[in-house]
């Protein structure tokens, strides 16, 4: 499939399209709603159990678990394929392995299973978009996806 024009680009020799979201954004007094179960958590383990290296687990679980709200996500799709970097964590897919395109409001999932299963909500990469990219995201998974593009529901 040849890249189609966007913006006067041919997008297949476009460098990488790169954006980040970070949620904590739309509703930052949730911040310290996070930060206190996290405080919490530690102290549970300190003064509760008597425990301090428990309690210093309990607060780096609640803080790596919502890392996607406060740290954000990096996303990336090249040529090559699509990737979503949380800190330490990377999900990384390569086009030939997609085998659907799921679209919703705000993100756009990469599925490499042909159906609908158990496993397809741990399955791919989720691009989250925003207002302003959705459609640039939309046109370079056009572009790059090599199933059916009606799949995108667009």
């Amino acid at each position: 499939m040849e890249g189609r024009a966007h913006n006067g680009l041919d997008l297949k020799t476009e460098e990488a399209f790169s954006w980040s979201v970070r949620l904590s954004d739309k509703a930052p007094e949730k911040r310290y709603g996070v930060l206190a179960a996290a405080i919490l958590a530690g102290l549970i383990g300190v003064f509760v159990v008597g425990r301090p290296l428990l309690g210093l687990v309990g607060f780096a679980i609640i803080l790596a678990s919502t890392a996607e709200f406060w740290l954000g996500v990096n996303y990336r799709l090249t040529p090559q394929g699509a990737s979503a970097r949380c800190g330490l964590s990377l999900t990384a897919m390569d086009w030939e392995d997609v085998k659907r395109v799921l679209v919703d409001d705000e993100v756009v999932k990469l599925s490499p299973l042909a159906g609908d299963g158990r496993m397809d909500a741990f399955r791919g990469v989720s691009l989250r978009t925003l207002p302003e990219n959705r459609e640039q995201v939309l046109e370079y998974v056009k572009d790059f996806y090599k199933g059916d593009v009606r799949l995108l529901g667009n």
